[in-house]
């Protein structure tokens, strides 16, 4: 006896949707600070009576490559085999032997509030996103109110950080109507060249934080010598961090590039190769030519005849 028609179809249904692929998701660029979580996922502890980490959100993680597409560890060369498996590197995607992914680590950037598993070229940058996600991100996003010093006066601001531009901006504070007024001011990440105390001896020395862009100077005083330094070392923590995704994105420029230079070697190579074989061939038909043609010859006395 059939199953009815409307159940059937359900089947049906239920069985192509748990078996259809998953979508792909393309991977952020790296040299976008940390640009590839945006929003907060979540605020989770406490440490001594105050927020403690906050997770992003995990809407970009990487796309892993295929198993059948790798058939070596994409760091030590080695070939997989029975006994040598292959291991994606959560953080980037990528595909590495058990020795070049022996790290456990969480990568905050991506949600993986549990260790999870890193190859070698990740493990370094994670550990330095993980501590400036938790440690310096959460007090530079909420911002603070620093005297900002002008050419002929000084006035209230509220500094903060905006990570999905990388830049620092801030405005000016009325602390009586707790509004703001005038326009944003912008200072970029990528600009700021050195952070530093405010020199002995000037007003307000112990509290002043001085920020070069170039051959300008931008002054916050900082309410608290700890509120200046709690700052000094965020600042410092995404200068660092920006630092590191650059260096580590050159470093994969130029072992891309190394790599592309050999493989235009090997087919240079290989070319070449090929052409000496061609010429050898046609200078040993050439050379059996002429002396099938002598053995003609003197078989048939032309060589005589022909003299």
């Amino acid at each position: 006896m059939g199953l009815p028609q409307q159940i059937t179809t359900g089947l049906s249904t239920l069985v192509a949707f748990c078996f259809q692929p998953s979508p792909s998701v393309d991977f952020p660029d790296k040299l976008q600070f940390l640009n590839c979580a945006t929003s907060l996922r979540s605020s989770v502890g406490t440490q001594n009576g105050s927020t403690g980490a906050r997770f992003l959100n995990a809407a970009n993680p990487p796309q892993w490559v295929k198993d059948d597409f790798v058939e070596a560890c994409g760091l030590c060369n080695v070939e997989f085999g029975l006994l040598r498996r292959k291991h994606h590197c959560r953080s980037c995607g990528l595909i590495f032997c058990g020795h070049c992914t022996a790290t456990f680590d969480r990568v905050v950037k991506l949600g993986y509030i549990e260790p999870v598993r890193l190859c070698n070229n990740c493990t370094t940058t994670v550990q330095r996103e993980n501590d400036f996600l938790e440690k310096f991100l959460p007090l530079l996003e909420a911002g603070d109110v620093f005297t900002k010093y002008g050419l002929l006066r000084k006035r209230q601001v509220h500094l903060k950080y905006v990570q999905t531009t990388s830049i620092f901006q801030y405005q000016k504070y009325n602390s009586v109507t707790k509004s703001y007024e005038g326009d944003v001011q912008a200072i970029p990440l990528d600009g700021i060249t050195s952070v530093r105390e405010v020199p002995a001896g000037r007003d307000n020395a112990d509290v002043g934080i001085l920020l070069a862009v170039g051959s300008q100077e931008h002054r916050f005083d900082a309410a608290t010598e700890r509120q200046r330094q709690q700052w000094m070392d965020a600042i410092a923590g995404a200068r660092q961090l920006r630092d590191a995704l650059l260096a580590a994105e050159r470093e994969k420029r130029v072992k891309q590039a190394e790599k592309e230079n050999d493989e235009i070697r090997d087919m240079s190579e290989n070319l070449l190769t090929m052409e000496k074989r061609r010429t050898a061939f046609q200078d040993e038909r050439l050379r059996r030519r002429g002396k099938k043609r002598e053995q003609l010859r003197a078989k048939y006395n032309l060589a005589i005849a022909a003299s």
